[in-house]
């Protein structure tokens, strides 16, 4: 990125070869519909490309990009607020196939996929804040100063967010039979 960010053009392709499918899967969690992660994304990067002479070299790209796509995704649902009649019914759930760990197995394939319906569901459901910040922690692997900076919040902020949302997903796969999940810990 740093090199991108002095104006070497040829190194676009390197970068997006390594940010794309990170920056995708958030985008697509943000959203919870392909067609708008399709939408959010190339926003993102083209952001990414107009911004690029404000990244600090020597920082990490992720929370950076993240942030940048995030800030985009909620200038989107402002703009959803005050134009609600422009606004068309998504509601379909992020579908993910299973991993390729699941496929010699049926009863596996099954699990996960109805692991995967709670969770995105349970997602989908609670704030825009508590799902971004597990998001981040979990998904993304982006420590809690990191997640802080891209929510523009504190780190203790980022651990209570996060904290409900692990709850809220706990909770609803405890409700729906997955035992092994109600006394995990956070």
């Amino acid at each position: 990125m740093r090199r991108y960010a002095l104006g070497e053009g040829d190194v676009f392709d390197r970068l997006y070869a390594l940010l794309a499918p990170r920056l995708y899967r958030f985008c697509l969690r943000l959203t919870g519909c392909a067609s708008e992660a399709d939408d959010l994304f190339q926003e993102s990067f083209l952001r990414i490309h107009r911004a690029r002479a404000s990244y600090m070299a020597g920082s990490s790209v992720f929370p950076w990009a993240f942030a940048i796509a995030r800030s985009l995704h909620l200038d989107r649902l402002r703009y959803r607020r005050r134009h609600p009649e422009e606004v068309a019914p998504t509601g379909d759930p992020v579908v993910h196939g299973p991993s390729s760990d699941y496929t010699s197995c049926p009863e596996a394939e099954v699990g996960a996929h109805e692991l995967l319906t709670i969770v995105t569901r349970e997602l989908n459901k609670m704030s825009e804040l508590s799902r971004v910040a597990y998001l981040l922690l979990k998904e993304e692997g982006l420590n809690v100063a990191e997640a802080a900076a891209v929510l523009g919040t504190s780190t203790d902020a980022v651990k209570q967010r996060a904290h409900r949302a692990y709850d809220q997903i706990r909770a609803a796969l405890c409700a729906a039979g997955w035992t092994e999940h109600c006394h995990e810990s956070t």
